[in-house]
């Protein structure tokens, strides 16, 4: 009896020796595979102990019963080509909404009844009613968005002025305000870009109105300009 006892603790000593030889192996492999997923930037696989984890955590958990709800997908972007030139400008590309008219002048010629004799930077387009002006003035359209070019160099200016009014029109902002600045720190006192931002926004079919800002919003600074809207 004392030799078959024998025999099983020796059995059962192997027996524990081999699972223990099996689980190391186990192991080895499984860190192998891990680290080759990493190298290669792919999702290394789950641990038994993470798997069994993952089952102890669902235990109790009831299915939810079919609703037969309907799953909104996002409504498609309604000018998708504005929010991947967005996306190349967060990334660094050189590219423009508009193309660049540092150089250029107004295309579009400004007939004298569009004019306020008084203010030649007072302009409204064909077919706007007159009342229009005397609303501007009054503040009856909140300003949505104000664009500050002071210190702008010419360039900068017409980057983010494209960039600006674009978002404006594409998110349906139809009261915004643009600084120009009244030429201070400019060469000669002349307010070149004043004159610069007047010829860009003529030139733009979307735009209905604009006048200098009251003083207390910048004066002859600024232009307060109303959007056609949608």
């Amino acid at each position: 009896m004392k030799a078959i006892k024998g025999e099983l603790q020796a059995l059962k000593k192997l027996q524990k020796q081999f699972v223990q030889e099996k689980n190391k192996l186990e192991k080895q492999a499984f860190e192998q595979k891990k680290q080759s997923a990493l190298a290669q930037g792919k999702v290394p696989p789950l641990s038994q102990d993470d798997i069994q984890l993952f089952h102890q955590t669902l235990r109790g958990v009831t299915p939810l019963a079919d609703t037969n709800r309907i799953d909104k997908k996002a409504a498609p972007l309604k000018n998708p080509e504005f929010y991947r030139a967005k996306r190349e400008q967060a990334e660094g590309e050189p590219h423009l909404l508009m193309p660049k008219r540092t150089k250029a002048p107004a295309t579009r010629p400004v007939k004298p009844s569009h004019i306020q004799p008084q203010d030649e930077y007072t302009y409204l387009a064909e077919g706007i009613g007159k009342d229009v002006l005397s609303k501007l003035k009054q503040l009856v359209w909140p300003i949505e968005a104000t664009l500050d070019l002071h210190g702008a160099t010419l360039e900068q200016a017409t980057i983010r002025f494209d960039r600006f009014v674009t978002t404006c029109f594409e998110h349906n902002v139809k009261c915004f305000m643009i600084i120009h600045g009244k030429g201070y720190g400019s060469k000669d006192g002349k307010t070149v870009l004043k004159q610069r931002v007047i010829s860009w926004l003529r030139d733009l079919d979307q735009i209905a109105a604009f006048i200098p800002a009251p003083e207390n919003m910048g004066g002859e600074g600024a232009l307060i300009i109303l959007g056609k809207g949608s």
